[in-house]
């Protein structure tokens, strides 16, 4: 299935460090090229990517991410401004459909898991999405928040739906094009040989190699059971201040990747429990027994 679509591309993207994050390991079609003592065949091949999200606050840096009823979960505190770090294994761009509380980080609008303007990444690339995109120039921040003054209660309530029923969520779905990555295994040969190499023919494999370069723990969830839960929640995201986020549109044809919810990263997230039981509650004797 060939699916041509618009993509949002970020103008700028810094480089930013590791660090241990949501994942999901999917095997990936390659069609890896190998270059036997000169003779030259195909090999299809499924090697495991780590496609990774990571949730950032403001405030702590990354969210540490544990698990709650089996899903991976972050603990949210009211007011916070965090970020969605989106990060890309594979050696061709990608395409991305980030959303919050079920509604598409760029267009606001209820998206499924395939549709939707999406995040284009560069191979190899890390992307920080701050905010919902409201223009081409400008984003207002993420933020975590009550249900009642949440984006997707206000989105709700203009489209007459009770969108705030899939608020304490964030996904991404990543996608790519085949035809582009057989292009990269054709133009990055695998060498072989049964026989010793010289010298120059080491160093001129290298040259013709030098690039190279993949974590939530997402589970599938029952969706009845997960509607339930949803009336508990109490935690969402809303549009903060505006800030400069520059973008482009271009047109990007995907026809493989992350199709089904158990393929796609999805984290949840929450208020985290106010309870804080105090060790030394009262200074006193201990009261003897008659």
């Amino acid at each position: 299935m060939k699916t041509l679509n618009a993509v949002l591309a970020m103008l700028l993207a810094l480089p930013l460090q590791t660090l241990e994050a949501a994942y999901q390991i999917m095997p990936v079609k390659t069609r890896q090229v190998i270059i036997e003592d000169g003779v030259r065949r195909c090999e299809v091949l499924r090697p495991s990517y780590n496609f990774r999200v990571e949730v950032l606050s403001d405030e702590e840096g990354l969210k540490s991410e544990t698990f709650r009823r089996g899903r991976p979960f972050v603990a949210a505190r009211p007011d916070e401004r965090y970020s969605v770090r989106l990060y890309n294994p594979l050696p061709v761009r990608v395409a991305v459909n980030l959303t919050i509380d079920g509604l598409n980080s760029v267009t606001g609008k209820p998206s499924g898991i395939s549709d939707g303007t999406k995040w284009m990444i560069d191979p190899y690339g890390v992307v920080t999405i701050r905010g919902w995109q409201v223009n081409g120039d400008d984003a207002r921040r993420f933020f975590f928040t009550p249900k009642p003054k949440t984006y997707a209660k206000w989105r709700g309530d203009q489209l007459r739906k009770d969108l705030s029923a899939n608020c304490g969520v964030i996904g991404a779905a990543y996608f790519w094009s085949q035809k582009e990555l057989d292009r990269y295994y054709e133009d990055h040969p695998q060498y072989r040989t049964t026989r010793p190499i010289t010298y120059e023919e080491s160093r001129a494999r290298l040259q013709d190699a030098l690039s190279y370069g993949g974590m939530a723990k997402s589970m599938p969830a029952d969706a009845s059971a997960r509607q339930d839960e949803l009336k508990k929640e109490v935690a969402g995201t809303g549009m903060g201040e505006r800030e400069s986020h520059p973008t482009e549109m271009v047109e990007f044809k995907y026809d493989q990747g992350m199709y089904r919810l158990n393929q796609a990263i999805v984290i949840y997230y929450d208020f985290a429990e106010a309870s804080q039981p105090n060790p030394f509650p009262a200074l006193s004797y201990a009261p003897e027994m008659p």
